[in-house]
């Protein structure tokens, strides 16, 4: 379907009069002249992008016999010291950048005039219009599913011993899954018309030089980011001799480390930059008349808009299930020696999600008006110059962040003995280190900077009898309006459990060995929905009038001044962070119905 979308926007953007960067100019107009300028860039991106990553391994050792009294030597299992190493990685990467810059550069010289009565003024119009719309979606979904098995698992059914040998097999296991949406637009609008009017040389009713300008700009963006990682990883690292009615069973030592790196890393970005700049500069000519002349006239007006729309929406889920296990079983008969165990078990899982949205609005208005000298006799209006620049801009940005990690992690040594005999569960000195972080951002920054500096200088005025004053109009508007949602979920939960359990059920003694074995456990959640605003509106209107000597029966010059200043900002930040920790580390030997525990004591249920 994006493929349908893209394919209509670049036809769409082909049919177009005018794309990307255009750039009018002109010579010398005759008297009344029009300049028109539109410029239309229309942008229409989608990127979507999948990744995935499925990886099963399996490193196992399954020696099994079936015979009947004796010990299994052929095949012997032996020690285990096969290492694993198993990377898998899914990632997704969809970026949407686009570019659209455009220009414009009119320019108006009009010519000198020399009229002797009841001659028209040079009339000058320029109108600029910028129009940008740009539509990014980004689709980012990175899924790494991981399953490793490290086994020794000797096996004997109905008779013989089982020897198991020692376990030194090491097991590292990496996944990750990183989904990044990215959009990025940079739009650049630049209008500087400029109009110049040449001198006039009238002696009586004459119409004054006339000056228009328009520069109207328009800049439409909309983000959307969307990014989804999961990374799920399932561990197995197992030495498990068994035996099944009779024979005795050696479980071996176990220093078979495991370590485990889980992430799920999903960041939706969306970064827009809009700057609108109107530069429009009218310069009037030196106009002499005599008598009942109208007076030159400029008029200028700059609006700018700029509409900016942001989702960025980013889930990262970290799933690890781990078990490290030494656990040799006899059922129905024989001896069980767990041996002792100093395996490590080091795991990673880190959930981080960041959705992130940043605009960067600037529109800058410097619109310049220059009347020119005036020598007036009798009975002549006075130049008129009218400035109007209207600065509006509106920001809605919303990010959503959720980040979940979830840790099960067992470290044990379990020898087990079913009805009958003794158990050695041996010593536990196995270290359990446990690291499970969440984290979830989602910010929201906004810059908005309104500058306007229009500029009005009359000219020079001498006048005899009956003249009109010049006058001046400015009237500066500039609205911001700045929507920001926020919402950041962190949740962390941990199960740890690092434990020496030889377990006899019925009959036997039970020897729990002595355990020395740490478990460190760390487990964060971190929630950060930050909203950051800065709205800067500077207007600095400037009037000069010029010097004005009159005679008799002459109209003074008006000035007017209007500044309008808006800026609304709301913004709503919500930031959960949940961390759940359910942690065990235990020696635990048990014995049920009978036997003799290192106390002495028979005949009793002792654990």
């Amino acid at each position: 379907m994006k493929r349908h979308l893209i394919a209509v926007g670049i036809a769409l953007i082909a049919l177009a009069a005018w794309v990307g960067t255009a750039s009018a100019a002109a010579g010398d107009p005759p008297p009344g002249a029009d300049q028109l300028v539109g410029q239309l860039a229309g942008t229409l991106q989608g990127a979507p992008a999948a990744g995935t990553a499925g990886q099963t391994a399996s490193d196992a050792s399954l020696p099994t016999g079936y015979a009947y009294g004796g010990t299994i030597l052929a095949p012997s299992p032996g020690s285990s010291a096969a290492n694993q190493t198993a990377t898998n990685t899914g990632t997704a990467d969809a970026s949407n950048t686009s570019t659209t810059a455009q220009t414009a550069t009119p320019t108006q010289t009009g010519g000198s005039s020399s009229c002797t009565a009841g001659c028209g003024g040079a009339g000058q119009s320029q109108n600029i219009d910028q129009s940008a719309k740009t539509t990014q979606d980004a689709d980012a979904d990175a899924l790494a599913k991981q399953n490793a098995v490290n086994a020794n698992v000797p096996i004997a059914i109905a008779g013989g011993n089982v020897l198991g040998g020692s376990s030194a097999a090491n097991q590292t296991a990496t996944n990750t899954a990183d989904s990044t949406a990215d959009n990025t637009s940079n739009t650049t609008q630049t209008a500087t018309p400029t109009q110049t009017g040449g001198s006039s040389s009238c002696y009586s009713g004459c119409g004054g030089n006339g000056q228009s300008q328009n520069v109207d700009q328009s800049a439409k963006t909309k983000q959307d980011a969307d990014a989804d990682a999961k990374a799920k990883q399932d561990l197995v690292n197992a030495n498990v001799p068994v035996s099944i009615a009779g024979g005795n069973v050696n479980g071996g030592s176990s220093a078979a480390n495991q370590t485990a790196t889980n992430t799920g890393t999903a960041d939706a970005s969306n970064s827009s930059t809009t700057t609108q700049t109107a530069t429009p500069t009218q310069t009037a000519g030196s106009t002499s008349c005599w008598f009942g002349c109208g007076g030159n006239g400029q008029s200028q007006n700059v609006d700018q808009s700029s509409k900016t729309k942001q989702d960025a929406d980013a889930d990262a889920k970290a799933k690890q299930n781990a078990v490290n296990a030494n656990v040799p079983v006899n059922i129905a008969g024989g001896n069980v020696n767990g041996g002792s165990s100093a395996a490590n078990q080091t795991l990673t899982n880190t959930g981080t999600a960041d959705a992130s949205n940043s605009s960067t609005t600037t529109q800058t208005a410097t619109p310049t008006q220059t009347a020119g000298s005036t020598s007036c006799w009798f009975g002549c209006g006075g130049n008129g110059q009218s400035q109007n620049v209207d600065q509006s801009s509106k920001t809605k940005q919303d990010a959503d962040a959720d980040a979940k990690a979830k840790q099960n992690a067992v470290n044990a040594n379990v020898p087990v003995n079913i009805a009958g005999g003794n158990i050695l569960g041996g010593a536990s000195t196995a270290n359990q280190t446990l690291t499970n972080t969440a984290t979830a951002t989602a910010p929201n920054t906004s810059t908005t900077t309104q500058t306007a500096t229009p500029t009005q200088t009359a000219g020079s005025t001498s006048c005899w009898f009956g003249c009109g004053g010049n006058g001046q109009s400015q009237n500066v508007h500039q609205s911001a309006k700045t929507k920001q949602d926020a919402d950041a979920d962190a949740r962390a939960k941990q199960d740890a459990v690092n434990a020496n359990v030889p377990l006899n059920i019925s009959g036997g003694n039970v020897y729990g060995g002595s355990s020395t074995s740490n478990q460190t456990a760390t487990n964060n959640a971190t929630a950060n929905a930050p909203n950051s605003s800065t709205t800067s509106q500077t207007a600095t209107p400037t009037q000069t009038a010029g010097s004005f000597s009159c005679w008799y029966g002459c109209g003074g010059h008006g000035q007017s001044q209007n500044v309008r200043q808006k800026g609304k900002t709301k913004q709503d930040a919500d930031a959960d962070a949940w961390a759940k920790q359910y942690l065990l580390n235990s020696d635990v030997p048990f014995a049920l119905s009978y036997g003799r525990d290192p106390r002495g004591k028979r005949g009793v249920m002792t654990y």
